[in-house]
């Protein structure tokens, strides 16, 4: 046998690091060429990465949420290629591994995939896992160590967690890559450590792969369940039908990942009524298809109730002209008042931090704000989604504040530009990439729809609704994010009648949409309701004069109150 072992390639242009986001393969499982085994999420992209070549997945260096920087071994395969040398290999010393020959290169085997042969380990005795502080985003460097949920000389089962670490990027609780002790650890609670230093050791012991093989020996008919199972009941007890679906909890915690919760949305189910089947109670897709087939099987009917047991007679009534004893009123405690909570200021709050005090420090903000009479754009729009549900598209006011700002950016190209402050030159876009801004459970995004200065209303409607739900979802890809020459951030769904916008850096320019009220105006000498909509423009007052800035908002009013001068 031969050993592989898989590197993470580079999956886009200036991304460093990708994060597990679920094993398609386990330890144990065998695999074929170009069969997926992992699923890695980047800043630019999700993708799925499939094997090099036949063989069977030995060892896989990373847990799921885990991230691993660009040339990280991700999993090592064992193959049946060269056995006789792969025989040799296994024969030599532990400290000195004799590689092995590498295999044929795969004709289909993906261009950026990186993968050297090593000689696998000597037979018999146990092994020390080494856990390395992976890179979880671009730029980040450090990780401040919250909490050890172990500690030295604690048995940990695979998956289970063992310490929280903080980054720039995010919050995680990183799980043991395997079942063992742990006998060192690095870090203390508070220290930084800087990625790629080991975090943690754990001393594994022999038949690692016994508890997989355990639980697929397991009966079909015992329910699933992430626990160990209990011991068997005598012959006479009757077996234990697996329980009802946990009541709809919302503030429940869900481990899923994101194509699993996209599934979710898609079959209209709640994935806090689900119970998860995978490690630590994850969700798979497969929980959700049943719970799916589950909700749309008709009801059984309920048996026929007993007759009801004579009840007790009733309370005597109180006597004529004595009036109830009401309960006193009950008032909510009066606490926290002098509470103070300390919460350590990392993570996207950070990040997020940092990228706006860059660009206050760096451009020169100054907005400009416009109001629009929106009762022609009301109707076009009501017009547009009916034609749009003929198309499967539904068309938002949104499609039409694009196209508006393209035509507008177009007769006004100094608010489509951009500062190369070592060059010491402008360049001015002469084409149209619109950065939009959504809100994810992860934080802010600003993924990218390109060319919106050559689409019409639909086209423009059907790619917003995709990168919106490749936002929320964590699927977007490494274009999504490329070459943005403006942005708009919209909150009117949310509320807020009027707000400053900081500029998406190194951008000239961003436009504020917001909350669309009735308001009584004045038209042709009467006072109406009127549909009335706020525009905020913020530009870099460095590039952008402030009379080109209400030029461009007065071009964008003329265009959204009436939306037939688009066409022209």
């Amino acid at each position: 046998m031969s050993r592989i072992e898989f590197k993470l390639p580079d999956i886009g242009e200036g991304v460093h690091e990708g994060e597990i986001v679920r094993w398609i393969k386990g330890v144990g499982d065998e695999v074929a060429e170009d069969e997926p085994v992992v699923e890695v999420m980047t800043d630019k992209a999700t993708v799925e990465i499939p094997s090099p070549a036949s063989g069977k997945i030995l060892e896989t260096r990373y847990q799921e949420g885990d991230v691993a920087n660009v040339g990280d071994v991700l999993f090592v395969l064992e193959t049946a290629d060269q056995a006789a040398a792969g025989g040799a290999a296994a024969a030599a010393p532990a400290a000195e591994p004799v590689p092995a020959p590498e295999p044929a290169e795969p004709a289909a085997e993906p261009a950026a995939a990186t993968a050297t042969a090593t000689a696998p380990p000597p037979s018999g005795g146990g092994g020390r896992l080494e856990f390395r502080l992976p890179d979880i985003g671009e730029g980040v460097h450090e990780g401040e160590i919250v909490r050890w949920i172990k500690e030295v000389g604690d048995e940990v089962a695979e998956d289970e967690p063992v310490v929280e670490v903080m980054t720039d990027k995010a919050t995680v609780e990183i799980p043991s890559p395997a079942s063992g002790k742990v006998v060192e650890t690095r870090f203390q609670e508070g220290d930084v450590a800087n990625v790629g230093d080991v975090l943690f050791v754990l001393e594994t012991a022999d038949g690692g792969g016994g508890a997989v093989a355990a639980a697929a020996a397991a009966p079909a008919a015992a329910p699933e369940s992430s626990a160990p199972a209990a011991p068997a009941a005598p012959a006479a007890a009757p077996s234990q039908p697996a329980g009802p679906p946990p009541p709809a909890d919302p503030g429940r915690k869900v481990l899923a990942a994101p194509a699993t919760r996209m599934l979710a949305r898609e079959l209209g189910v709640d994935l806090t009524a689900v119970r998860g089947s995978g490690p630590n109670g994850r969700i798979r897709p497969e929980d959700v298809r049943a719970a799916a087939a589950a909700q749309a099987a008709p009801a059984a009917p309920a048996p026929a109730a007993p007759a009801p047991a004579p009840s007790a007679p009733p309370p005597a009534a109180p006597a004529a002209g004595a009036a109830p004893s009401a309960p006193p009123p009950s008032f909510p405690a009066v606490a926290g008042s002098r509470e103070v909570e300390r919460i350590p200021f990392r993570g996207i709050r950070r990040k997020t931090a940092e990228a706006m005090a860059r660009s206050k420090r760096t451009a020169a903000h100054f907005t400009v704000v416009e109001e629009v009479d929106c009762a022609n754009l009301v109707a076009a729009r009501r017009k547009a989604k009916e034609v749009g549900l003929r198309h499967g598209v539904n068309v938002t006011y949104m499609p039409f504040i694009m196209k508006a700002t393209a035509i507008a950016l177009q007769e006004l190209p100094q608010l489509n530009a951009e500062l190369d402050e070592e060059k010491q030159e402008v360049l001015v876009k002469k084409y149209v990439n619109l950065g939009i801004a959504v809100d994810t459970p992860r934080g802010l995004v600003v993924p990218v729809v390109h060319d919106v200065h050559l689409k019409g209303l639909l086209q423009l409607a059907a790619d917003l609704k995709d990168v919106a739900e490749r936002a929320r979802d964590g699927k977007l890809k490494p274009e999504d994010f490329r070459d943005g020459t403006f942005s708009i951030t919209n909150a009117g769904n949310i509320g807020g009648t009027l707000a400053t916008p900081v500029i998406n850096f190194p951008e000239v320019a961003i436009l504020g949409v917001h909350r669309m009220r009735e308001l009584p105006r004045v038209v042709d000498g009467e006072v109406v309701v009127r549909p009335v909509m706020n525009l905020s423009c913020s530009i870099d007052h460095r590039l952008v004069d402030g009379a080109d800035g209400a030029r461009f908002l007065v071009r964008m009013r003329e265009l959204l109150e009436d939306p037939t001068l688009m066409l022209l």
